[in-house]
């Protein structure tokens, strides 16, 4: 990207300083792309309303984090970078007085801009810290202008020549100045932990996410002059002293970045820009008039990516846009992925549209995938719109966690390469430019693509000014010189000039150099047209030059060494470190207690009672043959009284009820030998996951939550749970519990199974099957029939997204584990089984990150996505898999999976949209979800009532393997339903009863969106799989069930020969109970009450376990 000069033709009035014997040190440039730092880190909302002593104190906090933790390394320069070095700013202008040769008669009055990087403190930083290293790369220093004035003594026609320069005075520069040390951390190039950390703490301390950098180009508009770099708006210059007078925004109709390389348009000199964005609208395009007052058009071209765009086109008519695939994406550095990466397997293409079109009107025209950053010219051709350029094959962008050494391949010498080496794209093609020609045919579509130059390779093009979007003869480029980019370690020097003439058949016919002298190199060329030329190329060439051999610099041998990220950091500093981040937490957000209305008292947690006991209340009897075994639930139970909110300068956010950590109540059954009668046992305690043992250490909330909220308070929540505890949240363990070879295990699919103690309850630890699984694992795996080998799957929010493994039935081993190529996170809670398959569900509910970047949910229901069941062989791979296409819907939960002849059948429960909270979702709206608990009419069926949409029924999937035909439909319409359970000897397997329990909805509604169950549903499948018989039994009024399993009969023989067991919650007397029903004669009574001697708070999924 260019480091760009220009001459301007002003009138000059300069007073005259001292006059020193030479000016030294003049900045050379490099064939470089400045980086659009993202801005997809949304601005934070209200901080005009946090007191100010807050806002310094919160700063001091973070600065002092900073310091401790983040160590600026200066990054040596070689010998041979020596003129890559800054310089200090030299005051007031000095004038010039030694000029070999002559200055012509007819060169214009003016100035001689160049723009270019000249870091502040002494030179680029690189940083190191327990998050890694992360570094400056030369296009990131700050923006210095170099000017030499040219003015003619009136009556005597001699010259006065003056130098100045100066930095660019951006807000950011004014930031740093002001502390007198660098402050911004390096967010480019490095370990993307210490990007990301990078990103967040310069968010958090200057309010932008890195510098304004304002080091690329100058130009002129309406007399007008401005400084710019990409990443912000341009800065209006005073020309005369250089001193910047602020942003240029266009009287406030242009808010986003500028491009580096705006163009004025033929005929009408209105300035057409364009800017690219990280986050939607990617690219948007503008015109401004041409007095600079107004923005007469703009549009969103409506990209699907941030393509890296430095420089765009015109004609008479036309706009020409650049989109190739070097972009820019957060959400590949949240990955561990580069934040600005070429696709050399991506699209290109050119955009020809009007001057005032829209998104609709451009004509694109796919072309061969390269890099493009300058553009020579535009211009149209009878039915053709030619653009030329300098291309690449690839993009030399460093890039995070890149290499300094990678670029020794891409310079190999100056001499001339062959056209053999040309045309087996060589390395050093792939990464230096020549220049290019396309041919846009408007009328047929057809493009030609060809090199023009293949001797050398050259950058910075120029034009005489006056041509910009029309037919020109002339271009003018810097060559590289590749042996001393070599030895400069890749950063590129340009040590001749080339001049490139077109002949009307448009045929390349002559090519003339002006080469340097060894070790001489140029940068910010610029052509100055002759005042009253006639021909295109009357004119000069300006260019500062530097000569190396009489540079005195001094001599660095050292490159930059990579270094470990934790173990080298003292303990004392970590804890330090800690303690200031607990500081700033502590300083900044407020935890608030979430109140609880009346209605939902029994979601509020209870403690743990310490010891197991004797439960003695039992209305009816105990059967005979029911098993000994423990009945247990688990559920949310927050720690600290309740779920809590936090507030802070970032906005708010709240934690939902199912964040709660896990605790398990289990009721223990065991009949006295030779007696008859039952001893029953009650005990709860909570699954101590690590995160748990973190918190109660701490005696007081540590966790910030992390769903639910202001987009800005969820990001800084991330981040900084993940520096204070090496986690983005709690792990829950709060949903199911499971058996598998006799081992016991808490489960929530944000993390591994906890295995418990199943008698004392206590946490032994987590499972990851002995090493082979360190990925979140599904609250619902499945023992396959016939094998008992466990399957499994876990989610996760970057690629892979979606594993699957088979598990050994001893449980020591991972027999099988494959990544099925998801190209989304979607919310997967459950899977099924038969004897031959696996089945996979991949609905349009989704996690992702990079939508909560753009303030956007972090979870979130497509209803307009694509659904998908997927069958696949137990042991196959991602290819293995048979899709069946499926009406888009939410389904949590499966009730079972069987083989049909062709068909394999799934049961589940389907809602229309989801209810999972969403961050910025208000409470209120799940009142709509809610309307009573009377049971709907088939009329509000069809119309998909607003209640359909969000609550469960029961569905069927048949999918034919054979024909891949779908035939899909609700089972049941009467009531809605979740949490099935079957007879599990029948996973897999052909099944005749599902047992579910029974949504109260009004009960609901009134408990303000957190469902309660007011009764239990037994639904019979006959032979041809059609429902003959639905058998209810509900609860008294204001009781409600969770956690239903059922039990089978040790010697049973018919699948429904047990029993439903439940915990049962009677609001009207705050007592806690277990029923046990027979699954025989579901509608009556319980056979068993148990009165438990503490209250059990609503909670999940429920299993018993035959001891």
């Amino acid at each position: 990207m260019a480091l760009c000069s220009y001459t301007f033709k002003v009138n000059c009035s300069i007073q005259r300083p001292s006059i020193p014997t030479k000016v030294e040190d003049l900045k050379a440039s490099i064939s470089s792309a400045l980086k659009p730092f993202s801005r997809d880190l949304v601005h934070f909302p209200v901080v005009a309303d946090i007191p100010k002593a807050v806002k310094e104190t919160s700063i001091k906090l973070l600065d002092a984090f900073v310091g401790l933790v983040f160590e600026f390394v200066d990054q040596p320069l070689l010998p041979s970078q020596s003129n890559f070095a800054p310089v200090e700013e030299i005051g007031e202008s000095v004038q010039v007085i030694t000029v070999e040769g002559e200055i012509p008669d007819d060169f214009p009055e003016g100035v001689y801009i160049r723009n270019g990087s000249n870091p502040l403190f002494g030179g680029l930083k690189s940083t190191k810290s327990i998050f890694g290293k992360s570094r400056h790369i030369w296009i990131e220093g700050e923006g210095m202008l170099h000017a030499l004035y040219f003015t003619r003594e009136k009556g005597r026609g001699t010259w006065n020549t003056f130098y100045n320069n100066k930095h660019t005075q951006t807000e950011t520069f004014k930031m740093e100045i002001h502390r007198k040390k660098p402050g911004f951390l390096p967010a480019v190039e490095g370990d993307s932990p210490a990007i990301l950390m990078a990103y967040a703490l310069n968010l958090l301390r200057f309010g932008v996410e890195n510098k304004y950098l304002s080091n690329t180009s100058i130009f002129e508009h309406s007399k007008k002059y401005y400084s710019i770099a990409e990443n912000h708006l341009p800065q209006e210059i005073d020309i005369y002293s250089l001193e910047t007078l602020g942003n240029w925004n266009v009287n406030g109709a242009w808010s986003r970045p500028f491009t580096s390389h705006p163009k004025k348009a033929p005929g009408s000199g209105e300035l057409v820009t364009m800017g690219i964005y990280p986050r939607k609208p990617y690219f948007e395009l503008g015109v401004i008039s041409a007095d600079g007052m107004k923005m007469v058009h703009k549009v969103d071209l409506k990209f699907n990516r941030c393509t890296l765009c430095h420089d765009i086109g015109v004609t008479q008519r036309y706009n020409v846009i650049m989109d190739f695939p070097l972009t820019i994406d957060i959400n590949r550095l949240v990955r561990g992925d580069s934040l600005i990466k070429y696709d050399k397997d991506g699209y290109a293409r050119i955009g020809v549209m009007p001057r005032y079109g829209d998104a609709n009107s451009v004509r694109w025209f796919g072309v061969q995938p390269s890099c493009v950053f300058h553009l020579i010219n535009c211009f149209e051709d009878n039915d053709e719109v030619v653009v030329r350029g300098c291309k690449a094959r690839e993009s030399v962008l460093p890039r995070p966690g890149s290499k300094v050494k990678e670029f020794e391949r891409f310079s190999k010498g100056s001499e001339e390469t062959s056209s053999t080496i040309i045309n087996n794209a060589s390395l050093e093609e792939s990464f230096f430019y020549r220049v290019c020609e396309w041919r846009l045919n408007m009328r047929t579509g057809e493009v030609k693509e060809k090199n023009i130059i293949t001797n050398f390779f050259m950058e910075f093009p120029m034009i005489n000014e006056k041509f910009i979007g029309l037919k020109n003869k002339f271009c003018y480029l810097q060559v590289v010189d590749r042996e001393a980019s070599s030895i400069s370690d890749g950063l590129a020097k340009y040590r001749g000039l080339a001049k490139l003439q077109f002949e009307e058949d448009v045929e390349l016919i002559k090519v003339e150099y002006h080469m340097l002298p060894e070790d001489n190199f140029c940068s910010g060329t610029t052509f100055v047209s002759k005042p009253q030329g006639v021909d295109e190329d009357d004119g000069w060439l300006v260019t500062f030059t530097h000569n190396e051999n009489t540079n005195v610099s001094q001599p660095f041998s050292k490159d930059l060494v990579h270094f470990s990220i934790v173990a080298d950091i003292p303990k004392a500093v970590k804890e330090t470190s800690f303690k200031l981040l607990d500081a700033f937490v502590d300083f900044v957000f407020e935890f608030v207690d979430q109140p609880l209305l009346p209605s939902q008292s029994n979601f509020a947690p209870v403690e743990e009672i310490g010891e197991a006991v004797v439960v003695t209340t039992v209305e009816g009897k105990i059967p005979d043959d029911f098993p000994d075994g423990v009945y247990i639930r688990n559920g949310s139970n927050p720690l600290f009284g309740g779920l809590k909110s936090t507030k802070s300068i970032f906005g708010k956010s709240s934690h939902v009820w199912i964040e709660g950590e896990g605790m398990l109540h289990a009721l223990h059954f065991t009949r006295q030998k030779g007696r008859g009668t039952w001893n029953i046992f009650y005990n709860n305690k909570h699954v101590q996951t690590d995160t748990f043992k973190m918190e109660i250490h701490r005696k007081k909330p540590g966790f910030l939550p992390a769903i639910e909220g202001d987009s800005p308070a969820i990001l800084m929540a991330y981040v900084l749970n993940v520096l204070r505890f090496g986690v983005e949240n709690k792990h829950l363990s709060n949903t199911n519990i499971f058996e598998h070879s006799k081992k016991y295990y808490s489960i929530a699919e944000n993390h591994l199974p906890q295995e418990i103690d199943i008698y004392s309850l206590a946490t032994l630890g987590n499972w990851n099957v002995n090493g082979a699984w360190d990925r979140p694992f599904t609250s619902h795996p499945k023992k396959a029939p016939g094998t008992s080998e466990l399957v499994i799957m876990g989610i996760y929010p970057r690629k892979p997204y979606f594993e699957l493994g088979v598990i050994s039935a001893d449980g020591k081993k991972m027999v099988h584990k494959v990544d099925l190529k998801f190209n989304r996170c979607s919310l997967c809670h459950d899977m099924g089984v038969t004897e031959r398959y696996n089945v996979i569900m991949d609905f349009p509910l989704t996690i992702d990150i990079n939508r909560l970047i753009r303030g956007d949910s972090l979870i979130k229901y497509d209803k307009d996505g694509y659904a998908r069941i997927g069958v696949m062989p137990r042991y196959g791979d991602a290819n293995s898999v048979r899709w069946f296409g499926i009406q888009p819907s939410c389904v949590f939960h499966l009730i079972n999976c069987f083989e049909d002849n062709d068909e394999v059948v799934v049961w589940g429960n389907r809602a229309r949209e989801s209810v999972l909270p969403r961050p910025g979702s208000k409470d209120k709206k799940s009142k709509r979800f809610f309307k009573g608990s009377e049971e709907t009419s088939s009329t509000k069926n069809n119309n998909e009532s607003l209640e359909e949409s969000f609550f469960f029924r029961v569905c069927e999937w048949r999918l034919n393997m054979r024909t891949g035909e779908v035939k899909e439909k609700n089972v049941v319409t009467k009531f809605f339903m979740e949490f099935p359970m079957i007879n599990e000897k029948f996973i897999g397997l052909r099944n005749k009863f599902c047992y579910l329990q029974v949504v109260d909805r009004e009960a609901s509604s009134i408990s303000d969106g957190l469902v309660k169950y007011g009764g239990l549903v037994k639904l019979q499948f006959e032979e041809d799989m059609e429902l003959i018989k639905v058998e209810y039994h509900m609860l008294p009024e204001g009781n409600f069930c969770s956690g239903t399993t059922f039990v089978p009969k040790p010697q049973g023989v018919d699948e429904d020969d047990g029993w439903l067991v439940t915990f049962i919650h009677n609001e009207n007397t705050n007592v806690s109970h277990v029923y046990i029903v027979d699954a025989k004669n579901f509608a009556t009574h319980p056979i068993a009450t148990i009165t438990l001697p503490s209250r059990v708070p609503y909670g999940f999924h429920g299993a018993f376990m035959p001891l």
